[in-house]
């Protein structure tokens, strides 16, 4: 199915088709991500290319891939910075009252999955947690020392004069 993606999706039901969901979804319509984004900016759309299958076991599986760009704030510099935002997931589809597999994901559905919903948490668990520039291109300098430790210098402790009095008076 490429182009219009529907709104909500039944995943058992794709599975048991072997239905592929290809196509975008709007970035401004998911508020979470939005919280991440700098202010007075949006995600971009939000491609999504998911393929439902049933394995030769007989496994219903959903896997794929959902990417956007989100404009973040830098954590050393804080200026802004485009992030390509890129969620591979991979589950096992499981209905109410199935084992589940102790290996891999699984999500159990039990009514229609909101796809905007599904796309906006795969993204949010792929977010990076301190976004920021490449080496070389954040405007924050720090100093790097490569190969050799940095110097300490031996500092003289303030009270050490007051152990001479500690004496003299008694």
């Amino acid at each position: 199915m490429s182009g219009q993606l529907p709104v909500q999706i039944d995943p058992i039901r794709l599975a048991d088709e072997g239905a592929r969901l290809c196509g975008t979804l709007p970035g401004s319509e998911m508020s979470r991500l939005q919280e991440f984004a700098v202010p007075d900016s949006r995600p971009g759309q939000v491609t999504l290319d998911l393929q439902f299958e049933r394995t030769g076991q007989g496994v219903r599986r959903m896997h794929g891939t959902i990417r956007t760009q989100v404009e973040m704030a830098c954590k050393r510099c804080l200026q802004p910075l485009k992030v390509e935002v890129v969620a591979q997931p991979l589950f096992v589809l499981l209905q109410s009252g199935e084992a589940e597999p102790e290996e891999c994901e699984t999500l159990v559905v039990e009514a229609p999955l909101s796809l905007a919903e599904l796309a906006e948490d795969e993204l949010l668990l792929a977010m990076p947690m301190s976004p920021g520039h490449a080496e070389g291109e954040c405007e924050a300098t720090f100093p790097i020392t490569v190969g050799k430790p940095p110097v300490v210098e031996k500092r003289v402790n303030p009270f050490a004069e007051l152990r001479g009095f500690k004496g003299k008076n008694q």
